[in-house]
């Protein structure tokens, strides 16, 4: 008897997952990565295109390395940002999958993980452009998956990379055009892994938090030191 061979996410079996899914929403790789459980083919935006399919059951943990800290710098920023973007993409597409086929766990685990991943590029580049360090470049529409409407993304720019932001509000901004849903799939080769990613851009965030304490300490030493002044002269 042969593999099983499914057409559509929608048709596939339970228990079966590419090893992206299984790695990004599981934790898990498989046993044996030359040997498939199953196959699919599945309409993507590039057509349709084969899919090795391994089962849950024939999965082992992955054990995570220790992760590399890497110097806080703009390249590596990019770098960073560019991969939790991409890695939020595969969220993103294997909740649409998932949904497809009824398993809603996993559609809930892999929205969970979007979200999260897009908060963290938010508050990135949200920052980056409040220290001039991005710059906008105006916006795309894009047109909804599930409706005749259309969002607006503001487009970011920022050491030779673009990423986009959703926005409500695009007045003065350059329209660029309309583009389609973008790809998960890396167009380009970065040096930094994911939970290195996530490790840098956390702590990037954590700076700013860092800043705003010391700050405040800064304020309120001024302020007992000039009433501890005021008490002597009285």
């Amino acid at each position: 008897m042969g593999k099983p061979h499914f057409v559509g996410w929608n048709r596939v079996g339970e228990g079966y997952y590419t090893k992206t899914t299984l790695n990004t929403e599981f934790g898990l790789k498989p046993l044996d990565e030359s040997e498939n459980d199953a196959t699919l083919m599945a309409m993507t935006p590039a057509g349709w295109k084969k899919f090795n399919l391994f089962h849950i059951n024939n999965t082992i943990e992955i054990k995570r390395r220790k992760v590399r800290e890497l110097e806080i710098n703009n390249l590596n920023i990019a770098e960073a940002l560019y991969t939790i973007n991409k890695s939020a993409k595969i969220s993103r597409d294997t909740k649409t999958e998932s949904y497809s086929k009824g398993e809603h766990s996993v559609v809930k685990r892999s929205k969970t993980r979007q979200e999260k991943l897009y908060q963290l590029k938010d508050s990135v580049i949200r920052k980056l452009l409040n220290e001039d360090k991005a710059k906008v470049s105006g916006f795309h529409k894009q047109k909804s998956q599930w409706n005749e409407k259309y969002h607006y993304l503001i487009l970011i720019e920022f050491e030779g990379f673009s990423f986009h932001l959703p926005a409500t509000e695009v007045d003065n901004l350059k329209e660029l055009g309309e583009i389609q849903i973008i790809s998960a799939e890396k167009t380009r080769s970065v040096n930094i892994k994911f939970f290195e990613s996530v490790n840098l851009l956390e702590k990037f965030i954590q700076q700013e938090e860092v800043e705003q304490i010391g700050k405040i300490f800064e304020r309120l030493e001024a302020y007992l030191t000039a009433s501890t002044i005021k008490d002597v002269a009285v």
